[in-house]
């Protein structure tokens, strides 16, 4: 499979979880895209199974803080449609049909 994972570059949480995770579906034969602000700390090597997308944040002055969650879903997309994500793709596009239907 062809796999996205979206973690947080830090020492704990989903960053340690989400590498270690991907790291193993990456030794059982899958290829794992890891989508965050910078390489998660857990991820010291790349290669072709274990592959890194950095989200970028434009700067805009009107924010106190950057729009990161604007950037990060951009980014989602962006890896899903041009690496064919398996499992991403799916996760999106059932997201997509919750909004629709919760009104939102």
């Amino acid at each position: 499979m062809n796999i996205g994972i979206t973690v947080y570059p830090t020492y704990g949480g989903s960053g340690i979880v989400g590498s270690e995770l991907g790291k193993e579906l990456a030794e059982r034969g899958h290829t794992v895209h890891f989508i965050s602000s910078a390489l998660p700390t857990r991820l010291t090597e790349l290669n072709e199974r274990v592959r890194f997308h950095e989200v970028e944040m434009m700067s805009y002055p009107l924010f106190e803080h950057q729009p990161y969650t604007l950037a990060l879903a951009t980014k989602m997309a962006t890896v899903a449609e041009t690496e064919n994500l398996d499992f991403a793709a799916r996760a999106l596009r059932y997201s997509a049909l919750d909004q629709r239907d919760s009104g939102a």
